[in-house]
């Protein structure tokens, strides 16, 4: 009996492995002539900081477990945007679920939410940043109803993301993580 429960769990553990075989992206970046980072408190309490010389310029609470944390120019004004990935419900989604949330550095100070996102077109799985673009563009990973898996990049718009294009239709999870 143990025997079979270690080994699917060995399996299941390369499986996820083998999905995103990447190295993480580190949970901070240099801007400004200070540090933007995730502070990870415990399972369900991380927060974002923005740190000058030793001294925290802004901070901002994330009471949920958080799967993902980059950054990019989402806005084109040469001030990162943060995008953070969350599992939560939200008022309209009382499912837990993984949802994506972009901070902006207001006036390169305080931390204000740009889009708190309940969803994009399909279920997110995950996302990144495309930095290579200009402003930056966010590239998620979903799933249809059918359970296929596709691939969407989104721009920053007015009032939340706006969808751009389909990247790839059909996708695998190891495809998308390849590509970021």
């Amino acid at each position: 009996m143990y025997k079979a429960v270690f080994l699917a769990l060995a399996l299941l553990a390369s499986s996820l492995y083998s999905c995103h075989n990447k190295a993480p992206e580190p949970e901070s970046f240099q801007w400004d002539g200070g540090t933007i980072r995730l502070d990870r408190i415990n399972d369900s309490l991380s927060a974002i900081r923005f740190e000058k010389k030793g001294v925290l310029v802004s901070s901002q609470p994330l009471p949920w477990p958080v799967y993902r944390f980059t950054w990019g120019d989402l806005d084109g004004d040469s001030i990162p945007e943060v995008a953070v990935g969350v599992i939560k419900e939200t008022p309209f989604w009382h499912q837990m679920d993984r949802r994506l949330f972009i901070y902006q550095l207001y006036k390169g100070q305080i931390f204000v939410p740009l889009w708190k996102g309940s969803h994009v077109a399909s279920k997110l799985e995950d996302f990144y940043i495309d930095r290579d673009c200009k402003p930056a563009a966010v590239r998620t990973l979903e799933t249809r109803r059918d359970s296929s898996l596709y691939e969407a990049e989104y721009h920053l718009g007015k009032f939340g993301l706006i969808f751009t294009r389909y990247v790839s239709e059909h996708t695998t999870k190891q495809q998308f993580f390849n590509r970021n």
